[in-house]
């Protein structure tokens, strides 16, 4: 089940090149987030180009505050041969049974490494344990769109507060450069922080360079 965690803050830096969606932010306020993310990611495009990526990214965001995401980035980077290559990250919270973190970690590693199709490892973060996840899918194609195939990395970090899994789940179409966004991913577990909501007030406020801070709750 997927549900905003009132009792738990999560903080985490995501590295430069990453882009963060603003969600549950009010609406008077949300059209000039959106305006200021496109012009972070076409800075120089045209305004057609621009506008036409705020009203994409106005249906996402609302789409994913609906889901109740905790957090949403897009990443862009540009490949040795000039390539475009881009992904987005997702972080969901998830309520599972109040047990040790090492005990929901072996649970999920079991019950993922049922899926054939899926890599497992199990991973220790400063945060705790977790298990990394590799896996593809391949969308269905429709007149004349093309059948797509995305690689998805994820990472389940039982939280140190019982009750909750933080997931975040990276996906990208660029399979050439799946290795680099698993250290990516692994990078960005590794900034993780989670902490009962009354101590918020003391996670570090400065993130790592070229870093966001994002704190949730």
């Amino acid at each position: 089940m997927t549900t905003v965690p009132q009792n738990v803050s999560l903080a985490l830096d995501t590295p430069e090149g990453f882009h963060e969606l603003p969600l549950h932010l009010p609406p008077d306020v949300l059209d000039a987030a959106l305006w200021e993310l496109a012009e972070k990611i076409w800075p120089g495009g045209t305004d057609f180009q621009r506008e036409t990526t705020a009203v994409v990214y106005s249906d996402l965001t609302a789409t994913l505050a609906a889901d109740n995401v905790l957090h949403a980035s897009v990443a862009f980077y540009e490949t040795e041969d000039g390539a475009a290559s881009t992904a987005h990250l997702l972080v969901r919270a998830e309520a599972v049974d109040p047990e040790a973190p090492e005990i929901v970690a072996a649970s999920f590693q079991e019950t993922l490494s049922f899926d054939e199709h899926r890599s497992i490892a199990r991973v220790d973060l400063p945060c705790g344990p977790a298990v990394l996840s590799l896996h593809a899918t391949e969308t269905e194609g429709e007149a004349i769109l093309p059948a797509l195939e995305f690689a998805h990395v994820e990472l389940y970090v039982p939280s140190p507060v019982r009750g909750w899994l933080v997931v975040l789940a990276l996906t990208t179409p660029c399979f050439a450069d799946l290795p680099r966004y698993t250290g990516i991913l692994r990078q960005i577990g590794e900034s993780l922080v989670v902490r009962p909501a009354e101590q918020a007030e003391d996670l570090p406020e400065t993130p790592a360079a070229g870093g966001v801070r994002a704190v949730f709750g």
